[in-house]
């Protein structure tokens, strides 16, 4: 848990990042025979980051998303662009710039209620050979990268993983 380090941040690109995230999780995807929804919809994914940790971040995501899934389950990678209003609540900002929304979704076996305010604590877990740390390092790379993760669930529904970045603003 004392990693990762710190990020050395340059512009990239998350779609870029997504694609090649999701072809490091195809092999888990295609033994299930799950779906993939992609959906690009947001038109400038600039972001300051570090390519190497948000892959690792997303990729962690999408494993999640391909375990919780029976075969046959369909993940959703949904990119859009939302302007300040558009933000939930508690990441509206008077100052806010526009948003860009990466959403992972899946239609697996969901979160209990109960378990979600855990989630992204160090050592929870309800695997039975998980450590608690995928996703408590997940955030924490975001947090480094300035970009909320929330996420959404409903048991027997699924799952979804909302993570907001502020675009790089080109000179």
């Amino acid at each position: 848990f004392a990693g990762p380090a710190r990020p050395k941040l340059a512009a990239v690109r998350i779609h870029e990042i997504l694609d090649h995230s999701l072809r490091l999780a195809q092999h888990q995807m295609s033994q299930k025979a799950i779906r993939l929804r992609r959906e690009y919809h947001a038109a400038a994914d600039c972001v300051n980051g570090d390519d190497y940790q948000l892959e690792q971040a997303f990729v962690n995501l999408l494993l999640n998303a391909v375990e919780a899934m029976g075969v046959g389950g369909t993940l959703t990678v949904e990119t859009c662009s939302l302007a300040p209003d558009e933000l939930p609540g508690a990441l509206r900002d008077g100052n806010q710039p526009p948003q860009l929304r990466v959403t992972i979704s899946d239609t697996g076996v969901g979160i209990p209620a109960e378990n979600l305010g855990r989630l992204f604590e160090p050592f929870f877990t309800t695997k039975r050979d998980g450590t608690g740390l995928g996703l408590a390092i997940t955030r924490r790379i975001f947090e480094e990268h300035h970009a909320p993760i929330s996420v959404e669930s409903e048991t027997n529904r699924g799952s979804s993983f909302r993570v907001f970045f502020t675009p790089h603003r080109q000179a």
